[in-house]
């Protein structure tokens, strides 16, 4: 593969915290752009997940260990007026700045699209929110648990697995969708500005980035079905001896080949999918796991071994694929982290460092940007923290 990335080149400035945008900005710089991180000082940090395991020392930068690989980071006092000219240069500088404040925010602190589209052009801009921009529900915090509730995720959960109550999923899915889109949304704009010259405003929200996923249950809501005549779906988890396995029937060709992998070969498939159903689950049972696996793989039929995360992270296919990798840690020396899942024919794509500490490299992005010595020596003394070495 060649030695190059396709964002190289690319700057960054990461305003982001807690999930969404730390996600969206770990995916570009494992595609080489330079991410810039602008951490708050301590005092100003949430506590939650600020602190390496409790520890006082040292600090993190805002977001997990995971969605922070290969990024740099500066510590900014945002409330002083020096700390706010560092981080309009930062800003000035960049191609790309991504920011998931309540919207009001980034005006307050003269550092909103507007303004700074109006000082560079060629500025992209991504806003990552609960409820966008511009909207009479826009003064409203969210978290991705808000847009579970509200765009239908747990209700949906709750029908198909037929719980007397919603329940959360196990991780935040919103988020995670959101900071997706909020990717997709950049790479569009770098490509638009290659024919327009011009930068635009990125604007992705956990409410629409919930509500865009669940688009199939949704568009049947849409379109007349109602909780009294709602039709729920769900993948069939089946028990055997040992263990579970999912299996999805599909077509009439496909039950054909679970029939003759579960050792009832010219089996008719029931016109009832519950029938169905019920008739894969009662052969299942009958085996272990490796046994139904064995004669599934020889069937050529599609199922899916139910794993613990433990035992899913082990699997042998993502060692194969490349998606396991282990990156320097400047606390613990090695974090063995997930790579990227987008695989590129003429670029690498994969994590290019470890989580920086809070103000790691402030010393080194206030040189990035020309300041002078006198200039670095005073703002480090001030509104910059550079974090003394581990």
């Amino acid at each position: 593969m060649p030695d190059r990335r396709i964002l190289e080149g690319t700057v960054v400035v990461d305003f982001s915290r807690v999930v969404a945008g730390p996600y969206a900005t770990r995916m570009l710089a494992d595609m080489g752009a330079d991410v810039i991180k602008v951490d708050a000082p301590a005092s100003q940090q949430a506590p939650a997940g600020s602190m390496t395991e409790g520890n006082p020392g040292p600090r993190r930068t805002a977001g997990s260990v995971e969605n922070n690989l290969g990024k740099r980071s500066i510590e900014i006092d945002l409330r002083s007026s020096e700390g706010h000219e560092v981080a309009r240069d930062l800003s000035l500088r960049a191609d790309v700045v991504v920011e998931n404040f309540r919207p009001e925010v980034m005006g307050q602190l003269g550092l909103d699209y507007q303004t700074l589209h109006e000082l560079n052009p060629r500025l992209i801009f991504a806003s990552i929110s609960g409820f966008g921009h511009g909207n009479s529900f826009s003064h409203r915090r969210a978290f991705g648990g808000s847009a579970h509730a509200e765009a239908g995720l747990l209700w949906t959960q709750q029908q198909a697995a037929s719980t007397e109550s919603p329940f959360a999923p196990g991780i935040t899915v919103a988020d995670l969708i959101t900071g997706t889109l909020s990717v997709t949304g950049i790479i569009a704009a770098l490509l638009d500005r290659e024919r327009t010259g011009l930068g635009q405003h990125v604007d992705t929200t956990l409410m629409d980035g919930q509500l865009q996923m669940l688009t199939e249950p949704a568009s049947n809501a849409l379109n007349g079905a109602t909780e009294e005549n709602w039709q729920p779906f769900r993948h069939p988890i089946h028990p055997a001896r040992d263990g579970y396995l999912q299996i999805n029937i599909g077509t009439q060709k496909h039950f054909a080949q679970l029939a003759k992998g579960l050792g009832h070969a010219g089996t008719d498939m029931p016109a009832n999918r519950l029938e169905a159903d019920a008739l894969i689950a009662s052969w299942v049972a009958e085996r272990t796991v490796a046994e139904a696996v064995e004669g599934l793989d020889a069937a050529g039929a599609a199922y899916g071994e139910v794993k613990t995360m433990p035992q899913a992270v082990r699997h042998p296919y993502f060692v194969e694929r490349g998606m396991l990798a282990d990156v320097d840690d400047v606390l613990y020396g090695t974090h063995h982290a997930i790579s990227s899942p987008l695989f590129l024919s003429n670029s690498e794509n994969a994590p290019t460092g470890g989580a920086p500490l809070a103000g790691e490299h402030s010393r080194q992005i206030l040189e990035l940007l020309g300041y002078d010595e006198d200039k670095v020596k005073a703002l480090l003394s001030g509104p910059v923290r550079q974090h003394p070495p581990v």
